[in-house]
């Protein structure tokens, strides 16, 4: 029997993928510390270390053989040196991060990523002089060495870049500053820019479709990067209308600049309010058939309906960067409308008129119309 092991696998995207390797015929072994044992895990055996350390990695799995690893978790490279020439497959999941302008827009130009964001995209490459930079570059590191190792021909290499994933069991979801909101009796959410910025994601059940695909092809998908989204994206905006509409009510949008949308961070978190991070899934659609397992609005409403009836409680709570300061957001909202009220007085500015640049004559056979045009 095939043998596949999953570092990780207890968040949102493991359980998808453990029952698609038990449906595909893998004795399937997962890889984590053991802190997280979510219920209703597809029953296989759990192997509890560190995949943090090539020491620990060596202790847990020494004696173990596998033809397919699945790294969610843990330092990647170190595992990947593990399972150099050991085993056959070996697929790695790693972030946007890796592509230059997410970190660092300002070193771009234009700035910022592109729209829409290519596998082709420039990736971070360079460490940059910021703690932001730096990080994007050992994600890049970190996938270069796996690609690189599969092209040695060490196993058949495939990396995986994620972007939001969404779902059931994830630690701090952002679904959850809308979902709390609701379920606390707020009437509005304040977003940057009219919640304009395009931020893609990816739920659960099809960011694991991704992987899976590629283990179905694994000679397309050999020593291949792809990015992974749902295929259907919405503005921020479009995101807490569908997410506060499963929650039970909608809420309104109460647009601020992005330099007073502080309560907004942790829904913008890596980009700001500004920088659009919308990957573009084309390859994975072609190369390997990619197509949404579930599509974004009812993963979205789900997501909802879960957190509503499982909201997070204890560490899990304490963790979520929202601080949920209601009565410092109202104080906001409220300066911030004096402040406009306050402009509009002091410097009117007159609407600029607008009429269509084409003629319309009132009658047959007018020259210039009314407007001279």
């Amino acid at each position: 029997m095939k043998r596949a092991l999953i570092v990780g696998g207890t968040g949102p995207t493991g359980p998808h993928v453990i029952q698609g390797l038990l449906e595909r015929g893998y004795a399937t072994t997962i890889f984590h510390r053991g802190t997280h044992e979510p219920p209703g895990l597809p029953e296989v055996e759990h192997i509890h270390g560190d995949p943090h350390f090539p020491e620990t990695i060596a202790a847990a799995l020494d004696g173990r053989e596998f033809e397919l690893v699945v790294a969610m978790y843990g330092r990647i490279r170190h595992l990947a040196d593990y399972f150099a020439r050991r085993c056959a497959r070996f697929i790695g999941v790693g972030g946007i991060p890796v592509y230059a302008g997410l970190m660092d827009p300002e070193g771009q130009h234009p700035w910022g990523l592109p729209v829409p964001v290519r596998e082709t995209a420039p990736l971070s490459d360079y460490p940059g002089d910021t703690d932001g930079s730096r990080f994007a570059h050992m994600i890049y590191r970190t996938e270069r060495h796996v690609l690189d190792l599969g092209e040695a021909g060490a196993f058949n290499a495939a990396y995986f870049r994620y972007p939001a994933i969404y779902g059931p069991r994830q630690p701090t979801p952002m679904e959850w500053s809308v979902v709390r909101r609701v379920r606390d009796g707020r009437s509005a959410m304040i977003l940057p820019n009219g919640g304009l910025i395009l931020t893609s994601r990816c739920a659960a059940r099809n960011a694991a479709e991704y992987l899976l695909l590629s283990i179905d092809h694994p000679e397309a998908s050999r020593n291949q990067a792809y990015n992974c989204t749902d295929d259907e994206q919405f503005t921020q905006r479009q995101w807490v209308e569908l997410i506060s509409r499963g929650a039970g009510r909608p809420l309104d949008i109460f647009s601020l600049p992005e330099e007073l949308a502080t309560p907004a961070e942790p829904l913008t978190r890596m980009l700001g309010g500004s920088n659009h991070c919308l990957l573009d899934n084309a390859k994975a659609r072609h190369e390997l058939g990619y197509r949404d397992r579930v599509s974004a609005r009812d993963a979205l409403q789900e997501t909802a309906a879960w957190y509503l009836a499982n909201p997070l409680a204890g560490n899990d709570a304490a963790n979520h960067p929202d601080p949920f300061d209601y009565a410092a957001e109202d104080r906001l909202i409220a300066a911030y409308q004096r402040g406009v009220a306050a402009i509009q007085a002091e410097a009117p500015f007159p609407k600029a008129s607008y009429h269509h640049s084409y003629a319309h004559p009132k009658t047959p056979g007018q020259g210039p119309d009314h407007r001279g045009r």
